[in-house]
């Protein structure tokens, strides 16, 4: 008897092995195909109208080593021609401060409040929680100049930019 004969067990495994994978093939088919004339390629990704893909970190932390990878990240991102705006909240506000010493690693070619000057000299934002400041003793003086205050309305015109894209740190 042929195992293809009609209601045997091998010949409905057989049929869902063959449907599997077909769907399989057909799936990896896809995922990898590239529509002619355009490429899979990550610098010209980046180089695509960077104007129009504003990014949004909300940074949380305020770890030095932490903080500057996030800041450099933003920093090389500004630099790529993304306008990009830093949240600095929870114990983030920190990074921004001029009181007190900043760790710095090995890893580290600057500390975090250094890179922050450069970040808004080379036309960053960033914002500032104003709770989170007050929780920390911090006054608007104490932070690095250029430092903007975040609050209800004004934050969410980066968020919600438009093609804005968000990342927490």
């Amino acid at each position: 008897m042929s195992a293809w004969r009609a209601g045997s067990t091998g010949e409905y495994v057989m049929r869902k092995s063959i449907v599997f994978m077909c769907g399989l093939a057909l799936g990896f088919a896809l995922a990898f195909a590239m529509p002619p004339g355009r490429a899979h390629d990550a610098d010209q990704l980046a180089a695509s109208a960077p104007q129009k893909n504003p990014l949004f970190i909300n940074m949380t932390t305020g770890d030095s080593w932490r903080g500057w990878m996030g800041l450099h990240f933003a920093h090389a991102t500004l630099k790529m021609g993304h306008p990009v705006a830093v949240f600095l909240n929870l114990d983030a506000v920190t990074l921004a401060s001029m009181k007190g010493e900043q760790e710095k690693k090995p890893s580290m070619q600057r500390i975090p409040r250094d890179i922050i000057a450069d970040f808004i000299r080379d036309g960053g934002v960033v914002l500032m929680c104003g709770p989170c400041m007050a929780e920390f003793g911090l006054k608007l003086e104490d932070l690095v100049p250029g430092v903007q205050m975040g609050k209800p309305g004004f934050t969410q015109g980066f968020i919600f930019a438009e093609n804005a894209r968000t990342l927490t740190w």
